[in-house]
This record gives structure tokens, C-alpha cells and sequence, in this order.
């Protein structure tokens, strides 16, 4: 096995941990744990970030991937995967900037004020909705990248 797509397949399951952290967060808001959700949201950008050193150290000292020998539907199935993955990048992040925005009225108990006291969220749930199917997709779409890369080394 070569030492990219050793480094895929690692990339590979860092994502479906990030979706596993997602999935729990969400499970665990909808039973009113804040501190769980906050906690799972949070690990799973810790390895959003994770992942995008690792890409730059990859790239520096392993380089990009020659897509020459790719066919269309590797090209297709890698831009869906892509755009997966900004809309999960945006949707997370545009999610944890409303998150920071009113976290401060979650304290001291880290619980969900009744009415509408929390501004902004909705724009949350809704950007958070968006990072999550985005994610699910991403994965979907990162197994069939990973096994056009596995197919072409095994050639």
C-alpha cells in the first residue's frame, strides 16, 4: 500500500469519526444535554482542523495525486465529495459562530433558556442541519473516492 493512500484511508475514518461526533451531538441536544452537544461539536472540529494541517503536511511532503489515469466518474464522484465538504466547512462554521454568540446566556447550568432567548438559534439548528447532511454525504461520497484510489493501486 502506498503512503497516500495510507494517508486516505486515515482520512477516511477521521471522518467518520467527525460524522459520529456530529450524530451524537445532535442526539444528545435533542435530550437537552448542552454540555454533551458542546462537547461533541466541538471534538468534531477539533478534527476538521486536524484533518486540514494533516492535508497541508501531506501535500508538502507526499504531493497531490496524479489524476491522469482517472475516469470521468472518479472526477465527478471526487467534486460532489468536495462540495460536500465546503457546505459541511460552512454549515460548521457558520454554526459555531452563532454557537460563541450567545453561549454566554447558556451558563452557569449549560441549559436551553425557555422562549426566545437565545438569539440566532435558529440560523443554528439550521446551519448545523446543513454541516450534518453535508458531513453524511462527504463520507458517502469520501468511500468512493477511497476505493477509486484503492482499485487504481491495486492496477
Amino acid at each position: 500500500m502506498n503512503p497516500k493512500l495510507v494517508y486516505w484511508t486515515v482520512a477516511l475514518a477521521n471522518l467518520a469519526v467527525i460524522v459520529a461526533c456530529g450524530t451524537r451531538g445532535v442526539r444528545a441536544i435533542r435530550r437537552g444535554e448542552v454540555r454533551a452537544h458542546r462537547r461533541m461539536m466541538l471534538s468534531a472540529s477539533a478534527l476538521v482542523g486536524l484533518f486540514l494541517v494533516s492535508y497541508l503536511a501531506k501535500v508538502a511532503w507526499l504531493g497531490k495525486e496524479d489524476r491522469s489515469g482517472w475516469t470521468a466518474l472518479d472526477h465527478v464522484i471526487l467534486g460532489t465529495h468536495e462540495l460536500c465538504i465546503a457546505a459541511m466547512l460552512l454549515g460548521g462554521g457558520y454554526a459555531l459562530f452563532r454557537a460563541l454568540r450567545f453561549q454566554a446566556r447558556l451558563r452557569p447550568g449549560w441549559s436551553i433558556p425557555p422562549g426566545d432567548a437565545l438569539p440566532g438559534r435558529a440560523q443554528h439548528r439550521r446551519a448545523g442541519t446543513v454541516a450534518k447532511w453535508s458531513g453524511a454525504l462527504a463520507f458517502i461520497t469520501a468511500i468512493g473516492v477511497w476505493a477509486g484510489m484503492l482499485f487504481r493501486a491495486a492496477d
